[in-house]
C-alpha cells in the first residue's frame, strides 16, 4: 500500500481518477493498492513566539530578538480534521512508501515536509514531480517517481525561507512597533515586503520630483 499525499483536494481527485483510485472515504480515495489523500496547501505552519517562551507573548523591546533554539510546527487552525486523516493513513502499518504529490516547486515540497513531520513517522518517500495535470503527464510521473531524498536541499531551502521570515517578521514589526511613540497600530515588517514597499516610495519620489 503506498500513501499519496496532493496538495490540494482537486489534484488528489485528478490523479485518483487516472490512477485508478476511485473508491471514496473519508478524506481520502483508494483503490489499485493507493489511499490518495490531500492537503488543503498549508497545513502547518511554525508556532508563534510564545510557544517557545510565555515572556514573548509580551510586545516589548527588551525581549527581542527572539530566537528560538529549534524551530517547532504545528496545525493551522481549521485543518486538524484533514490533519488526523493523514496522520492515520501514513501510520498504518502496511504502508511501504509515502509518495509525495504537492505541487512541483519549493512551498510544495515544504507542505509536504511540515505535515510528515506533524505525523511523526519516518517512512520511506517518493516524489511525483509534474508541471501538468493532464492523463499523460500524471502517467509519466507516476512511472518516474522519484526518491524523496534527492529533493533534501529543496526542502532545506523552503525550510530556510519559512524560518527567516519568522525571525524578521516577527522580530522586526515588534522592533519598529515598539520604538514608535504613537505608531497608531502594528507597523508591519517583512523580509519580501518591506523592500518592495521601499521600491514603491523610491519611485512614487521620483515621479513627484520630475
Amino acid at each position: 500500500m503506498r500513501v499519496v499525499i496532493a496538495e490540494k483536494p482537486s489534484v488528489a481527485r485528478d490523479l485518483a481518477r487516472v490512477l485508478g483510485a476511485s473508491d471514496r472515504r473519508d478524506g481520502y480515495l483508494e483503490g489499485n493498492g493507493l489511499r490518495i489523500t490531500w492537503c488543503f496547501g498549508h497545513m502547518a505552519e511554525l508556532v508563534p513566539p510564545e510557544a517557545y517562551d510565555p515572556g514573548w507573548k509580551k510586545w516589548a523591546l527588551q525581549t527581542l530578538p527572539m530566537l528560538p533554539e529549534q524551530f517547532a510546527v504545528q496545525v493551522r487552525e481549521g485543518a486538524e480534521d484533514q490533519m488526523k486523516v493523514v496522520t492515520r493513513l501514513v501510520r498504518e502499518p502496511g504502508v511501504e512508501a509515502v509518495v509525495n504529490a504537492c505541487d512541483a516547486g519549493r512551498e510544495g515540497e515544504l507542505i509536504f515536509r511540515y505535515v510528515m513531520q506533524l505525523a511523526g513517522v519516518d517512512r520511506p518517500t517518493l516524489r511525483l514531480w509534474i508541471s501538468s495535470l493532464t492523463d499523460v503527464a500524471i502517467q509519466q510521473g507516476w512511472q518516474n517517481l522519484r526518491p524523496g531524498r534527492d529533493f533534501d536541499a529543496l526542502a532545506d531551502a523552503a525550510r530556510c525561507r519559512s524560518e527567516a521570515d519568522w525571525l524578521v517578521g516577527l522580530n522586526a514589526t515588534r522592533a519598529l512597533t515598539c520604538a514608535c511613540p504613537d505608531p497608531g497600530g502594528v507597523l508591519s515588517v517583512g523580509r519580501v515586503q518591506t523592500p518592495t514597499l521601499a521600491m514603491v516610495v523610491a519611485r512614487d519620489r521620483e515621479i513627484e520630483a520630475f
